[in-house]
Formats: C-alpha cells, structure tokens, sequence
C-alpha cells in the first residue's frame, strides 16, 4: 500500500537555502547551472494542451526522476471539505479504466449504487444530532448493510494496487505523492529505458483515474489524521498553532482535515475536485536523469499531449488580516513539553524573504540544532534553558509565519525558555550580526544547494519548485545574488519590523505532570489571547 503522505506544518519550515546557490549561465535555449563543479541543464518546453515540462540531462546512471506538481493544495479545499486535496492524492493511486480492475464496466454500476447509498445513510445519520429530528436506527442499519454488501461486490473486480506495483516490476523506486498547503506532488524514480511505459501509465492516470474504493480509502485519511494529530502531541500543537496564527486564510486549517470534514466528503465531491485542478495546463512536470530531451517530449506529447487542457481556476483566497495583538494556545498533553513561537512574515519572494532567510540561519545555523546557531549556543550549551532550539522561514505562495521551535531542559519552565529566546531576538533587534556570521549565512546557500543536487529527484523537486511559486525556475540565479548580498543592517531591520509582541503567537505543549504555569514576562494583559485544552 502506498504510503502517502501529508504536510505537517514543521515541513513548511523549509529553509530557504535548499533552494538557492545556484551559478547560472546563459547558453542556447538552455541554462546552465555551476555551482561547485556541480553542472545542470535545463530545458524548457510547453506541450500544446499548456503543461510545463522542465528536462535535464544526467548521464551519470541510467536512471530517471519523475516528478510531477499540481497546483492545487490544502488552500483550495471548500469550507466545509478541508481535507479534500488530501483525499484526492490518495484515490490517485487507486488505478484507472485500464488498471485496478479485472473489469471496469461491471464495477461502475457498484460504484454509482454505493454513491446512492452512501447519500442515503449520510442523511439519516445527520439526523442523530438534530433537535428537530429523529433518525431511523433501523434504516441506518439497513443502509450501513446494504453499503458494506456493495462494496464487497466491487472488490471482486479490484485488483489492489495494480499500478503501483507494476512501476515497481519495472523497476521504479519510491513512488509517492505529497499533498502540501500549496500544492500537490507525485513522483518516481525509474530506469531511463522504461520512460515510455511510464508515459504511457501516468497520463492514463491523469486522464482516466477511476476513485474505486472509495469510503474505505477515506477511512484511512481518517485514521492517519488520528495517528498522526489526534493522539500524536506534535500535531495536536501544530493544528492548534496554526488555527491560532490564522484567523482568515486557510493556513489555518489542517492539510489532512478536520474530522468531521473528511467524514462527510463524497467520490461526486472529490471527483468535481479533481477535474477543477488536475488539468495539463495546471501543472510542472520536472523529468531528470538519462534522457534525450527531444525524444523525451515526443513521449510526453504522444502520451501527454493529447489530454485537453482546462479553464485555470481561479483562486479566491481569504487575506489574513495584521495581527492586532499577541495570541496564546496551551495544551495540555502527557508528553514531553515545547513550545513554538510564530510571527507573520510575507510570501516567498517578497524583498524582505532573503534577510528572514539569513536571520533564520543566524538563529539556528546551517543545519538543525547546529552548534553554528545562536538559539543552540546560547539557549542549549550556555544557559541550558533548552535541550533542542530551531527556527526556520516558511516558504509557501501566500505570506506565512518565521517559526521558533524549542523543547524546555529538565529542570527548566517554558516561561524561562521563552523569555530567552526573545532575549537572542532583541539582540539582532539591538546589535548588527558579524562578518563572520554573515559570511557563513552567504557561504551556506552554496553548500545546502550543492547537497540538493547530488540526486536527481532533488534536482526535480528545486526546479518545480522554483517554476511555480515564481513562475520561471531561472529565479534561482536571482534568489542567490539577493541572498549573498544581504547586510547585517537589513538582518537588524527585518528583526525589528516583524519580531514584535503585537506580531505573535505563542504555542505551548504542557506537560499534564506540570501544572499550570505563569504566563512569562508581562503578557497578561495581551490582546487577542485564545487559549484551549485537550
């Protein structure tokens, strides 16, 4: 079974470094890339029905990376269907006309009387929590049979996993698929002399998805949700976090959705869903390794080409109004306390996002908990407050949170932590970084970029990445020359416009063993607190 996955929060934290430090030179229609002895082309096509497609050349095994983006995320789920972008990714893999089924005519009659049933109990079972209604046990027994009786009459036609384990017999390696705030991937790795029969299968997929199984495989959206936020503390304090930090925009809600979202949503919905947003003209298809670019998009228009593209939908996305005042969470949990400090910053590529950038690698050095980083230094070896301190800048299409994380020492309350932290803050806010600082922030953009691009997937993953949330995957060269030409007076002068109480949010997992807390500092009094309890 495939194990997909969800963004949790922490990976919007990613940064921005991975995706910078790239040398590049005109040449031809294509580009090249030297950084450190480390060479990269890159070529561009659109295909006719408007799909993007970014090549490279990699003759170094023969291998290939797929990697292919929708635009379409967490952000675009309907009030009321949060979750929905996620659901959608995991029936992806559930096969189409030609795979996962012995035959796909029987199982569509199934399929439509399961949908019927399935809206039949649904509206019974709104019933139970209704003061003006009463609902008919009796038929929702009845209903709940004849749905499980359906279903078992589909599975004699599924063949389970059909299309994941044939790109396995051919060799392919670590398919999967990721559904962010922003976005949606799916990718692949495969021996470069099967690139046609991979072709050939995804754009049946992309054309012709067949979400077969359907309420069972919701069910395991809604068990992976339990197990990884409801009884995890790590989600718990994320989705309560997040829920916080945004009043407006969907940011706040749960990539994986709340439960009773996911509990409602139906194959009609999600299958809406899928032919808004997963469009040729709607997505980045990054392919890396040992290719032939003109042969490649031969493949790509043969098997690609010919599905019709789509009216780009529009997104219509609330704006998160200026925070008027500090916001608090608490949570009491039996686990090992943290907290986690957010304040609002702008969207990636704003001309502030390459001092946050560089502010971020001051704070927590070029890896996580780096000995480099002043949070460890100070928080963990010098005052001992801390057994672990991090931060990162979020990059993401919309403006975001620059995100502190710690974990208290033994011994030690997370009021004393906290103030601590807002001590090495006001110091960026008082005092100019060193040159030496500085010069391993401009030096770590080469090196972090230098480590992406040892695999092809990495390289695949940076390129799309670059495409969509500038539009042109060529702003590499620009976010390299603005980040190495970032001053310790503008590090100061983003420390002082966006790290202010008025500006932030405060998440704390407390320890059930430990009791209440004082709130630190003189915060009592703060606007805009919420605080909640698990």
């Amino acid at each position: 079974m495939i194990a997909n996955r969800h963004s949790q929060p922490l990976d919007q934290v990613k940064r921005r470094a991975t995706c910078l430090g790239v040398w590049l030179l005109l040449a031809s229609s294509a580009f090249i890339l030297n950084a450190q002895n480390v060479e990269l082309n890159v070529a561009e096509r659109t295909l006719k029905n408007g799909m993007t497609v970014l090549m490279v050349e990699r003759h170094d095994a023969p291998t290939v990376a797929l990697y292919m983006q929708f635009k379409v995320g967490g952000v675009d789920d309907p009030a009321g269907k949060s979750g929905i972008a996620h659901l959608l990714e995991h029936m992806m893999f559930k096969g189409t006309r030609m795979y996962g089924t012995t035959d796909h005519k029987a199982e569509v009659p199934i399929m439509q009387k399961i949908d019927q049933t399935y809206r039949e109990l649904a509206a019974e079972r709104a019933k139970i929590n209704s003061p003006f209604q009463t609902a008919d046990q009796a038929k929702i027994e009845k209903l709940d049979e004849q749905l499980k009786g359906l279903q078992e009459a589909q599975k004699k036609y599924v063949v389970t996993d059909e299309l994941s384990q044939t790109f396995q017999r051919l060799g392919g390696v670590g398919m999967n698929a990721s559904t962010g705030a922003d976005s949606t991937q799916y990718f692949v790795q495969m021996p470069s002399n099967q690139l046609e029969v991979w072709a050939m299968l995804e754009a049946d997929r992309i054309a012709n998805p067949v979400f077969r199984e359907f309420y069972p495989e919701r069910d395991v959206v809604h068990e992976e949700r339990r197990m990884r936020t409801d009884t995890n503390p790590d989600g718990l304090l994320w989705e309560n976090f997040s829920a916080a930090a945004f009043q407006a925009h969907p940011y706040r809600r749960p990539v994986v959705g709340w439960p009773s979202d996911i509990d409602n949503l139906t194959r009609e919905e999600v299958l809406a869903y899928f032919k808004t947003f997963y469009a040729p003209n709607n997505a980045i298809l990054a392919i890396v390794g040992d290719i032939d670019p003109a042969k490649t998009m031969t493949l790509l228009e043969k098997y690609f080409g010919v599905i019709p593209s789509q009216p780009q939908p529009v997104r219509h996305i609330s704006e998160e109004p200026e925070q008027l005042g500090e916001r608090r969470v608490v949570l009491s949990f039996d686990a090992q306390p943290q907290i986690v400090i957010g304040y609002h910053i702008p969207r990636t590529g704003h001309e502030d996002t390459f001092a946050l950038d560089a502010m971020a690698q001051l704070l927590s050095g070029v890896t996580r908990n780096s000995r480099t980083g002043r949070l460890y230094r100070s928080l963990v070896l010098d005052q001992k407050v801390a057994l672990e301190a991090d931060a990162g800048a979020s990059t993401s299409l919309y403006p975001n949170l620059f995100i502190i994380t710690a974990t208290p020492a033994q011994g030690k309350s997370a009021a004393e932590l906290e103030k601590a932290i807002y001590g090495e803050i006001e110091k960026l806010q008082k005092e100019l970084p060193t040159e030496e600082e500085m010069e391993r922030v401009r030096n770590a953009a080469d090196a972090s970029f230098v480590r992406a691009l040892r695999s092809n997937m990495g390289v695949a993953r940076i390129i799309t990445y670059e495409q969509y949330m500038a539009g042109d995957w060529r702003y590499l060269f620009t976010e390299r020359e603005k980040l190495k030409s970032v001053t310790a007076e503008q590090v100061q002068q983003v420390a002082k416009r966006y790290f202010s109480e008025q500006n932030r949010t405060v998440a704390e997992l407390r320890s059930k063993s430990t009791g209440p807390e004082e709130v630190p500092l003189e915060q009592t009094s703060s606007a805009g607190q919420a605080e909640g309890r698990q």
